[in-house]
Parts: C-alpha cells; structure tokens; sequence
C-alpha cells in the first residue's frame, strides 16, 4: 500500500505540471504595469495641461516625433510585453525590450551629446536609466522560466 508514494508511481501516472510563475516574475511584472501607466498618464496629462508643442519650436523635428512616439508607444509596448510574460510566454520578453531599449539608448546619446564627453555622458545616462536597465536584467534572468514555444495567438 505505500508503493504509491514513491516516485516511480509518480512518473507512471505521467503527470506534467505546468511552468509556475515565480514570485520575483509576478512582482517586476505588477511594477512594470504600474509604471507604464503612470508613465503613460504623465504623457497625456501634460499633453493635455501645458503648451508642449510651444516648449517644441527650436526642437529638431526628428526629436519632437521621437519625444511624443515612443512617450505614447513605449509604455504601451512594456506593459504589453510583461502581460505576455505574466502569461510565461517567452516572446513578451522581445515586445517588453523593444518598448524598453529605444528610449534607455535615446536618453544616454543625448547625455552624450550634452556634456560633449564619454565619461560623464555615460555615467549620467547610465545612472538615470538604471530602473530601466534593472528591470531588462530581472527579466532576462527570469527568461529561463518561460515556455519555449513558438508565437500563437493563444493567450
């Protein structure tokens, strides 16, 4: 009667659990949505509250389209993506990054571009973008626990 505890009895029954998320997947993931929706209210309330397109004259064109494209796109990619990778879909890690690394890389040139020097200019830009890079990092530690498959439209 106690041969069903053991392990061979286990693996007769092929039983195959799923992947369960892990605690530290959950957390940067309920963060990620909370930031990207204040990230994404701050750019709609200030659209909405001030005369952005006045502080936008002198600007180039190219970072005018840059300022409000990826403000708009970039949180609506990262929460995107980590919903994908809350359902342990290992493709969201892909759309998180592409919402993510476009504006961490605009932010360092233009602290590059700034202070005209490589030492400051990446410190600077490293550092105000340290979240950013600390969560690309959390997830990409946690990419090992996400199913292998092929994209699909199953949710």
């Amino acid at each position: 009667m106690e041969n069903w505890k053991t392990e061979e009895s286990v693996d007769s029954l092929e039983v195959q659990l799923k992947n369960k998320r892990s605690l530290l997947l959950l957390v940067i993931c309920i963060l990620t949505w909370v930031g990207s929706l204040y990230s994404l209210a701050m750019i709609l309330i200030s659209l909405a509250v001030s005369d952005v397109f006045k502080a936008f004259q002198d600007v180039p064109a190219e970072s005018e389209a840059f300022f409000f494209g990826f403000g708009i796109l970039s949180p609506f990619l990262c929460a995107l993506g980590a919903f994908f990778m809350f359902r342990l879909k290992r493709w969201g890690f892909w759309i998180y990054l592409l919402g993510e690394f476009p504006p961490v890389a605009y932010s360092i040139y233009m602290m590059f571009a700034l202070t005209k020097s490589v030492g400051g200019g990446m410190f600077f830009g490293l550092v105000a973008n340290l979240i950013p890079i600390a969560f690309i990092v959390m997830y990409a530690i946690e990419m090992g626990k996400l199913n292998k498959k092929p994209v699909s439209v199953d949710f």
